[in-house]
């Protein structure tokens, strides 16, 4: 069933902007077809769609759905990629369920966002949640210092587990790390692509960080967090 984020549903509903031209044009809607709304806090109803002209589509709600409560939450921090890789992480990491993605620059981070790409970067979390039948859209936080981030998030309470990849790491694996933990929230950092500095990795484990090693090949920082997520979907199963 076609799934669009609405601000709040009722029992009638009007769809206009970009949310009604994905609908007539993307999806192809026609009058009479059922689609599943949801209002971003995961409450979900079945809509009818009933009327169409230029700019709008009306619709009314004919059903509720049972609301998905998501236990254990995950958290992606990510340094920065060049070019728009993080477009990319942006669709994966909401695909594979992560709750909040953190972008970060590090010492080594070669990307320096132009203007603001916040508003940018949700719309692509917004459409990958439609696309992958979610019934929430991740949150995507401004860009941060990756020495101000820990001192945010220094310590990590006792129900939280905040691992990080490091190529230099070489016996602890994500498996291992996640098998101990997996009934815990998860906070995945993940580095840029010249890695960590030595003074980061001291910092980032006196912030409670664990190492974590993705085998003997080095990954690109993308490839990195589609890994460890999808590890945690698996171990969470």
């Amino acid at each position: 069933m076609k799934r669009i984020f609405l601000k709040k549903i009722t029992d009638e509903v009007t769809i206009s902007g970009s949310d009604a031209n994905h609908l007539a044009r993307s999806l192809r809607a026609k009058r009479g077809d059922k689609i599943t709304a949801v209002d971003g806090t995961g409450n979900c109803a079945v809509l009818e769609l009933i009327n169409f002209d230029r700019e709008t589509i009306k619709a009314k709600r004919i059903g509720e759905l049972q609301k998905i409560v998501v236990e254990k939450k995950i958290i992606l921090a990510d340094c920065l990629p060049k070019q728009n890789r993080f477009d990319n992480i942006i669709e994966k990491a909401t695909e594979l369920g992560v709750e909040k993605i953190q972008p970060l620059i590090s010492e080594r981070t070669i990307a320096r966002p132009r203007g603001n790409k916040l508003e940018r970067w949700q719309r692509i979390a917004k459409e990958a949640a439609e696309q992958c039948a979610r019934d929430t859209i991740p949150e995507i936080e401004n860009v941060r210092e990756l020495d101000d981030w820990l001192k945010e998030i220094t310590p990590p309470d006792e129900d939280t587990l905040f691992l990080f990849c490091w190529e230099l790491e070489q016996a602890t694996t994500v498996r291992e790390v996640l098998r101990l933990n997996v009934d815990k929230n998860i906070i995945v950092l993940i580095g840029p692509e010249g890695g960590f500095s030595e003074r980061e990795v001291s910092k980032i484990k006196s912030a409670g960080g664990v190492s974590v090693t993705l085998g003997k090949r080095i990954l690109k920082t993308d490839t990195a967090a589609v890994s460890v997520l999808a590890m945690i979907n698996y171990e969470r199963m």
